[in-house]
């Protein structure tokens, strides 16, 4: 009986004590919309934002998702997977850089008619470069970034802005 109690308690105290401890993983994920200020592009987009932070790790790990809106009959959406580092303080204004990869499609489809339709479709791979802030310390935390995406045949200058929502403890 001595050794179930000890067990009992030893099982409190450590889970007491681990509750107290902050999560080592933290997700957000929001919306995000920009423009292609000086790319080869020059559309409005909206998109998708995920980070994932290890508490261990200097660096975030960030996935977005952009569907620019072209003209008729062209479709482009970019995927990026980068790292990034903040700095600062951190309190209500973390600044932070960083780099990764960047995935375009570009698809065209023309209908010249009942029965003659043409449709093309290109997929990129480039280099994101990337800077901005984030705001906040609560579980909502909005945020802008600037980013330059070099592809092979298309060149991206963004600024975007939105909102993160944390979810997990």
């Amino acid at each position: 009986m001595k050794h179930v109690l000890r067990l009992v308690a030893f099982l409190a105290l450590t889970s007491t004590a681990y509750a107290q401890i902050p999560s080592p993983v933290t997700f957000e994920l929001g919306p995000r919309i920009g423009y292609d200020v000086g790319g080869d592009i020059e559309e409005t987009f909206l998109g998708v934002d995920a980070r994932l932070s290890v508490l261990a790790l200097p660096i975030d790990f960030q996935a977005t998702f952009d569907y620019y809106f072209m003209e008729r009959n062209t479709t482009f959406w970019q995927l990026g997977l980068n790292a990034l580092l903040g700095f600062g303080p951190g309190l209500l204004f973390t600044p932070y850089i960083g780099a990764g990869l960047g995935i375009a499609r570009t698809s065209v489809k023309v209908d010249m008619g009942d029965f003659v339709a043409f449709s093309a479709s290109d997929t990129d791979t480039g280099i994101n470069l990337i800077g901005g802030a984030r705001f906040g310390i609560g579980p909502i935390r909005p945020f802008v970034q600037a980013q330059v995406t070099v592809l092979g045949d298309v060149d991206l200058v963004t600024i975007a802005g939105g909102l993160l929502f944390k979810f997990g403890p």
